[in-house]
């Protein structure tokens, strides 16, 4: 699921060297990841693929996309659940930031399900080592539960 299929979106284009900078800090955090642009030249995101994956499951991903507006999705995706951190414009009547969480299992839409997102910070770098924080925390616990109750 992408933003756009939720009836609302990033603002503004990808931000190449964002997806550069989540990369590199994403990888230097973690030996399961490897990441990838899906063009070098005009991507539209960096997709980590995750060696081993929370609880039973044994691989998954983890979708970044950032606008140049500092609007970003990331979905967690395994065999068993999706998930997302979006910051974007949305129509849900809470949270009143544009900072969002889409649980799991299903990274569900319902405006009923939809809550704050965990993640403060706003730089790249920080974005990146939360959502590193964030999938560590899930993994070395064996469960999503509470993924989205850190403080980052």
């Amino acid at each position: 699921m992408t933003a756009s299929d939720e009836g609302h979106s990033l603002r503004g284009g990808i931000d190449r060297d964002a997806l550069f900078k989540i990369k590199d800090e994403f990888e230097r955090l973690e030996p399961l990841a490897s990441g990838e642009l899906d063009s070098v030249t005009n991507p539209r995101r960096l997709r980590f693929t995750l060696t081993d994956g929370i609880g039973a499951v044994e691989s998954a991903t983890l979708d970044v996309r950032w606008a140049v507006t500092s609007d970003y999705n990331a979905h967690y995706s395994d065999s068993e659940r999706d998930l997302r951190w979006d910051v974007h414009p949305h129509d849900y009547p809470v949270p009143p930031t544009d900072a969002h969480h889409h649980p799991p299992p299903d990274a569900s839409n319902d405006p009923n399900d939809v809550v704050a997102s965990c993640i403060e910070v706003t730089t790249v770098k920080r974005v990146a080592r939360a959502l590193h924080v964030l999938w560590r925390r899930a993994y070395d616990h064996g469960t999503v539960e509470g993924i989205n109750d850190v403080t980052t």
